[in-house]
C-alpha cells in the first residue's frame, strides 16, 4: 500500500492577465500549507475511489489517465481522507490529482518520469503540475508552467477563514477585467520577503487580482472580508472564498472564532520547504 499527502496552497501573488487560447495568462506565486488530504493506493481489479463525494472526481480522472497512458493491466483502490474544504480556493482537488499521479507511479514501479508526471498533471488542470513537487513556485502561462523559487522559506502561522457559501472559479474569471498593470515588482518583493522572513514587507506586497471580482460576486464573503479588514491584514486565496491571515494576533483569532462560528476556521502554517 502506498500513502500520499495532498497539501493545500495559498496564493501570495496572483496576477491575472489577458486571455490567450481560451485561458487567462497568470503569474501565480503559490506556497504549500500544512493542511492536507491523505490518499492511499492498493492494487485492485478495477479503478475505485473510496469516500468519493463527487460523481466527476478529478482523482478518478487522474487514475484513469495514468493507467491508460502506461497500458497498466490492473486497477487501483484509492482511499481518500478529505481535510481540505472543497471549492475553497485552496486547490484541494488539484493537489489530490497530483498525489494520485505520484501514488500510482510509486505503486506501478515508477513507470513515469518526473517530466511526464508534470505533463499528465497539465492535462488534468492548470494547478496540478505545481503539486507534483509542492514547493514554493511561480507558476506562469495558464498556471501549468512551474518555476521553482530557490528560497529556504521560513514558516509563517496562518489562519484560514472560509464562508459557508461558495464561489465558482469559472464565474470569477469570467467576470474579471484585467487592469493592464504589471505586478512584477510586487512579486519580486514577496520572494525577497519570504527569503528574509520580512513579515512586514510580505504583508505589504501580497496581492490577488481576483479579490475585487470575488467580493462583488459573493455577499457573505464581501461582508466578512470588509469587517476583518478593519482588524487585520487579510487576503483571498485563489478565486476564493477562503481568506487567510499571516501571523494572526490572538485577539483577532478570538474575534473571528466568536463572530464567525458558521465559517470553516483553521489554524495552520506554511509548509516547511
Amino acid at each position: 500500500m502506498i500513502k500520499e499527502y495532498a497539501y493545500a496552497k495559498i496564493n501570495l501573488a496572483l496576477e491575472v492577465m489577458d486571455v490567450k487560447d481560451g485561458y487567462h495568462m497568470v503569474n501565480n506565486l503559490m506556497i504549500p500549507i500544512d493542511l492536507y488530504d491523505e490518499l492511499t493506493f492498493e492494487p485492485n481489479d478495477k479503478i475505485e475511489l473510496i469516500n468519493n463525494e463527487f460523481e466527476d472526481n478529478i482523482i478518478l480522472k487522474a487514475a484513469k489517465l495514468f493507467i491508460s497512458k502506461y497500458n497498466i493491466n490492473s486497477g487501483v483502490k484509492i482511499t481518500l481522507e478529505k481535510n481540505i474544504p472543497s471549492a475553497a480556493g485552496l486547490a484541494g482537488g488539484s493537489s489530490d490529482a497530483a498525489a494520485t499521479l505520484r501514488g500510482l507511479n510509486k505503486l506501478f514501479n515508477n513507470v513515469a518520469s518526473h517530466d511526464e508526471l508534470l505533463d499528465l498533471g497539465a492535462e488534468l488542470g492548470s494547478d496540478v503540475p505545481f503539486f507534483i513537487d509542492t514547493k514554493l513556485a511561480l507558476c506562469t502561462n495558464r498556471g501549468e508552467v512551474v518555476n521553482k523559487v530557490d528560497a529556504d522559506a521560513h514558516v509563517f502561522d496562518l489562519l484560514l477563514i472560509k464562508p459557508k457559501t461558495g464561489l465558482s472559479t469559472k464565474e470569477v474569471y469570467k467576470n474579471y477585467i484585467y487592469d493592464n498593470v504589471s505586478k512584477k515588482e510586487k512579486i519580486d518583493n514577496i520572494i525577497t520577503a519570504i527569503k528574509y522572513c520580512d513579515t512586514f514587507s510580505l504583508k505589504k506586497n501580497i496581492f490577488n487580482d481576483l479579490t475585487k471580482t470575488a467580493l462583488n460576486l459573493n455577499t457573505e464573503l464581501n461582508t466578512i472580508y470588509n469587517d476583518l479588514k478593519k482588524h487585520t491584514d487579510i487576503y483571498l486565496s485563489g478565486s476564493g472564498p477562503t481568506m487567510f491571515i499571516i501571523n494572526p494576533d490572538k485577539d483577532v483569532v478570538a474575534y473571528i472564532e466568536k463572530n464567525y462560528k458558521d465559517c470553516f476556521i483553521k489554524k495552520c502554517k506554511t509548509k516547511k520547504l
